[in-house]
This record gives C-alpha cells, structure tokens and sequence, in this order.
C-alpha cells in the first residue's frame, strides 16, 4: 500500500520538481571528483579571476577554483543531511515507540529525559560544543543528531499512544501476538507521515546547521561547504564593489536555497492527504 501511494505522490507536480532538484545534487555531490577540474583544496590559479574555459565560476581570492568548492560542497551537504535525518529518525523512532507502546515507568522516565534535553537552548550548546570538540564534520553530525532526536521522539510516542488503544492493534494483541509482533506490523507502518515529516525536517535543519557552522568558522576546514564558501566571499573587502559576488557568492547561496526547496517540496508531496 505505501509503495504505491509514495509513486503516486511523487508524480505531483511538486513531488517530480522536489525529486529533480535533489537528483540534481545528488549527482553532483556522486560526480563532484570526476566533473571538478581541480581538487577541492587545490589552489589552482590567480586570484579572483573571472568566469572562462579554464574556470567556469572563476577563482576565489585565495586561488580556488570556485566551481570545484560548489561540487565538493554538495557532497558535505548532503552527506550531513543524510546521515543526520537518519539518525535522529532511527533513535527518535525507537525511543518513541517503545516509550508510547509500553507506557508506565518506563514512558515517564524517557519522556522526562526527552523533557529535558528539549528545554536546552538548541542554538548557543550546537556553537559551545562546535567551538569546544575538534572541528570535525562527525563531530558537527554528532552534535545534530544528539539534539535532534527528542522532538522525533516526543511526536511519535504520542501518535504511538493513540495507535495502541486503536482498534485493529487491540484485536491484535486480543489474537495473542505478541509486542514485537504489534508494533512491527500495526504501529509503524502507520507512522509514515511522521517518518516522512522527520526526514524532511531533520534533512533542512542539518543542511542549514552545517552551513551556518562553516560561516561562522565552527566547521571542519578539510571538508568544502557552501557555508565557508559564502563566509570568505563577504570577508572580502571589495565583493559587492566588483562582479565577483556573482561567481562567488550568489552560487553558493543558490545552491543551499535549492536544496532546501528540493526538501520541502518532496517532503509536502509525500505527505499528501495522507
């Protein structure tokens, strides 16, 4: 049933744009060493030299090749985004089904840790632990995925709670099946919309989170990021007096602001009518 209503949503109009533009980077990100004409820390030629044969995008102001950074930029991303929505959708998940499905001790002792790790401030402990840990981009998706996971955890052990008291999970466990069994075949599969909202959202928060990590210098110097990218072309003095923002800037900023459309689009035509 789910395999079927995923295809028909995905041939919306929003659904096709949604999956063209991440297809796009996606490719981007799997060809980035075969299409860059450089390596990604490569100072290449001049400085800030403008768009040719040699430099589709031109040089930064240190030498880079700016069409290569691009490339290699959709590779961090994406791999944050990936690996992070993943992990906070497998451990918000589990902690919610398990906590909404048994309930009694067990559900308050989780929902107060949740409680807890949701009343901290998520923007200033990701910048003191970015700025404390090693600049890595497994520590950046460490840090993600630990404050990340509580809110998919709160929203699914609420719909878990009113799925268990559900007729068709009571005759269920009445049949004499057992937990395991339950939630498998009754509780998660009815979880889709939560599993689709989650992906989307923790893939947007990461994306946003890593390149506004690299801006502000808290992210890893060996990975290329749109964010690093955007940073050291305002730092230079004369962007905006010269056409360099077009090649440098602009690009960049695009590049982030597509993939998030791409997100958001797949993820409203994958929710539907659900």
């Amino acid at each position: 049933m789910h395999e079927k209503s995923i295809s028909q949503r995905l041939k919306t109009p929003k659904g096709i744009a949604g999956l063209i533009i991440l297809v796009f980077f996606i490719f981007m990100a799997a060809t980035a060493s075969l299409l860059a004409p450089y390596g990604p820390t490569d100072l290449s030629s001049q400085p800030l030299l403008p768009p040719d044969d040699a430099h589709p995008l031109g040089t930064d102001d240190v030498g880079k090749d700016i069409f290569t950074e691009l490339l290699y930029g959709s590779r961090t991303s994406l791999t944050v985004a990936f690996v992070v929505s993943f992990g906070v959708l497998v451990i918000g998940t589990f902690i919610g089904v398990f906590s909404g499905y048994m309930g009694g001790i067990s559900d308050r002792v989780l929902m107060r840790g949740v409680d807890i790790f949701l009343m901290i401030p998520e923007l200033p402990l990701i910048l003191i632990l970015a700025a404390y840990l090693r600049p890595s981009i497994w520590n950046i998706i460490f840090i993600l995925i630990l404050l990340g996971w509580p809110v998919g955890a709160r929203v699914t052990r609420a719909q878990t709670r009113t799925l268990r008291v559900s007729g068709h999970v009571d005759f269920a466990r009445v049949s004499g099946a057992t937990a395991p069994y339950v939630i498998r075949k009754h509780i998660v599969p009815d979880l889709y919309p939560i599993v689709v909202t989650t992906l989307v959202m923790q893939s947007i928060r990461a994306i946003l989170s890593e390149s506004g990590l690299a801006f502000l210098g808290l992210g890893d110097p060996s990975y290329p990021s749109w964010g690093s990218m955007i940073k050291y072309a305002i730092s230079y003095p004369m962007i905006f007096f010269s056409d360099a923002w077009m090649w440098w800037l602009l690009p960049a900023g695009t590049c982030i602001t597509l993939l998030v459309l791409g997100f958001v689009l797949l993820g409203q035509s994958l929710e539907g009518d659900y």
